[in-house]
Parts: C-alpha cells; structure tokens; sequence
C-alpha cells in the first residue's frame, strides 16, 4: 500500500514505486490496463477487490507496466473518461460483492505519457468475509504476498469467526475503559459528578496489529472537548497508554481530556455538561455538548487519518451518571422534560466509512435524538423540524 493519505498520492508516489522497484504483495497490486468488458475481466476485478478486503486491505493501480511482479514503467491509461471509469469501478463493486465494501476510494492521477494512471484503495473491511457474486459466482478470495487465492472452507469460517471477534473486542475495550471512568482511573484527577465519554474505535486496531509513534503526534492537532476555540486553555504530555491532552480548571482539576492510544484509539472524556457542584445545583443537561461534540468530531477523525489509520471507524458515545438529569428547554417552547431514568446512557454506534466525506450533524443526529428521548422529548432542539441543525443560541 502507498504510505500516504489516499488524497495526497500524486504521481511522484506512482514514479517512486517503479523507482524503487516496490513488488507486487500483499496490499499492492498493479494492472497495465482497466478491467475490460467481458464477464471474465470483471470476475478478475472483483477477486482483487474483495482479497483486499477480506486480508490487510491495499491498493490496485491500474496504468502501472509490471514485469513479473516487479514495476517497470508508470505509462497511464490511454484514451479514458476518468470520471466514467471510476464510477464503472464503483458500480462494478456495489453490485458484484456480498456484503458490501465500506471505505473503498478510487481517483485519477494525472501526468502520465499516455493519460492518467487510476488509484483503488481498499481497506481492510471489518464486515469480511465478502464473497463474489456476480453472475453467480459466489466464490471468497484472500491474499498473501504471493497474490490473491480462492479461500477454503476453513478459511471462510475462520473469517467469519474473526469478523464476528471484532465487535466483540471493541465492546470489551468500551466497557473496560468506562469501568475505569466511574473508578476514577483517569489520566487526571478530574471533577466530581457525570460524565460524556466519546470513543472513536478504528477497526484496524482490533483486526491487525498497531503501534503509532504517539511521541510524534503533533498535540495541536488533539484538542479536548470545550476547548476547540483556544489552544492556551489546555495542555497535553505522554503518559503510559499513549498521549493525552487536557484542560484543568482553576482548582487543578480536569475538565475534559482527550487520550490517544498507541493502538490510534481515542478516547474523549468531559465533565463540564454533566458537573455537579454541589448537591443543590440544578440537574439540566445544556444541548450546547452536541455543538462542541460536532466540532471536535472532524478533528479526531483528521487525526486519526493522519496517523495512518483506516476506516471504518465507530463510534461510541456514553453518559455516564446521567440519572436525574432533565434536558433544558426554553420556557417559551411550552415543553417539559421529563428525569433521565437511569446512570448510564448506552448510545448506539455510529459508523464512519470514509474520513474525507463527515457530516458530523447529519451523522450525529440519531444519536442525540436519544438522549433527548430519555429525557421524554421527541429529539435534539439543536435541529429543526425537517432534521437540519440549527444550534439553540439562548
């Protein structure tokens, strides 16, 4: 695979490949040309795809004159609609593999001798194993540095036992992590009360295994919770799970906190929505924590990006000693907000497929529609009636 973000590969990523003559394997793959027309061109096309996917994922590059493995020359593609050709592969992957192929980006690099090369990228899915099914075929399809190869019947269950694993793991690392929350085992020594627990779980870090340089990690780009809009406000060190960065209040205590593990998970931590003082404080949950979770999302994401982590990516967020909470709602809205019912909101996941195209809002929405509703109200007031967001500013 090209050691870069897929948006940034140009052409002197291609030239570098041939000058260093890097081989095919088992995340590159090159083709002289585009699958052609015939059934057989577009059965060979979607075995490499889904062996991506069902393996460590990687990328097809097409205009690429290979010999025997090895890059010789980077011609182009001669003659070709990029436009047309990269919806081709697309349609060719959403109606050929079962089941579908989260993450798969495909662009056109241009300044080559014969016309533009074409850059597929296929990550590692965690919904494998995908199974080939057009006209029938229904054949799974791996790879190893040899190649591709047609997946046997023990190679297909263990598949599907470790795409199964997955969301098991990932609950695990969830549940654990919030354990220790309500312990009071955090970074920082942080405020009395609730808290919104926010976890960005790439899948590539429970499928495969990762270490990042978290010593590298540049830590303006990893701003707490309530704290996108200044960067005085916080801090950030190493520490023994990775690197964390946070924002202390004037008693040297933690206000929010966002931790980067060394396996490129995040974990976002805040005890400003849910902060209880004192007993006779109010217990009103602001709807201005969706606005700072929406800002920050696009950022973790980037992050999590540029540290050379793959989609898919969930996400998990939880309320943590939200019990008799109520949400605010203006007086002049004639609604009334009913006692959250218990300590702990479980909010579903959310699933991002690609870092490039994150409607934060949009995605969001259902999400916060439900903790409004355990609250007795039928969705977020950050929204207007027909779903677009329109953040309260009373």
């Amino acid at each position: 695979m090209i050691s870069k973000r897929f948006e940034d590969i140009s052409k002197c990523d291609i030239d570098a490949l041939v000058a260093n003559s890097v081989p095919e394997g088992r995340t590159i793959d090159y083709k002289r040309s585009l699958p052609g027309a015939t059934d057989d061109d577009k059965r060979e096309f979607l075995a490499d795809v889904s062996s991506f996917a069902n393996a460590a994922g990687g990328d097809l590059v097409y205009g690429v004159r290979e010999d025997k493995g090895v890059p010789a020359s980077a011609v182009g593609l001669a003659g070709i609609d990029p436009d047309a050709e990269i919806l081709r592969l697309d349609n060719s992957i959403r109606n050929g593999i079962d089941p579908r192929v989260p993450g798969v980006q495909i662009k056109a690099v241009s300044g080559f001798p014969d016309g533009p090369a074409i850059v597929l990228r296929v990550p590692s899915s965690w919904s494998s194993p995908h199974m080939v099914t057009f006209k029938n075929l229904s054949r799974f399809y791996s790879r190893t540095n040899a190649g591709k190869f047609q997946m046997d019947v023990m190679e297909i269950r263990t598949g599907f036992l470790l795409s199964e694993a997955i969301p098991e793991r990932m609950a695990r690392f969830r549940d654990d992590r919030l354990s220790k929350i309500i312990a009071d085992e955090t970074p920082l020594p942080m405020l009395e009360g609730g808290a919104v627990v926010l976890h960005l779980l790439p899948v590539s870090a429970f499928s495969q295994p990762v270490t990042i340089d978290v010593a590298a990690v540049a830590r303006e780009r990893m701003p707490p919770i309530y704290s996108t809009n200044s960067t005085s406000g916080w801090d950030g060190r190493l520490n023994l799970d990775g690197l964390v960065t946070y924002r202390m209040d004037a008693d040297n205590e933690c206000l929010s906190y966002l931790q980067v593990f060394r396996r490129g998970i995040l974990e976002a931590v805040e005890k400003i929505t849910l902060a209880s003082l004192t007993p006779s404080d109010p217990k009103v949950i602001r709807p201005e924590y969706e606005v700072k979770l929406v800002e920050v999302l696009p950022e973790y994401l980037g992050l999590l990006r540029d540290l050379g982590l793959l989609p898919p990516v969930f996400i998990f967020l939880t309320l943590l000693g939200a019990k008799g909470y109520t949400m605010d709602v203006p007086r002049r809205q004639f609604e009334k907000s009913t006692a959250i019912d218990r300590d702990t909101l479980f909010l579903p996941e959310v699933v991002v497929d690609a870092f490039d195209a994150f409607p934060a809002t949009a995605v969001m929405k259902p999400v916060f529609d439900i903790v409004w509703q355990a609250a007795g109200l039928a969705r977020s007031r950050n929204y207007d009636q027909a779903g677009n967001w329109k953040p309260r500013r009373d």
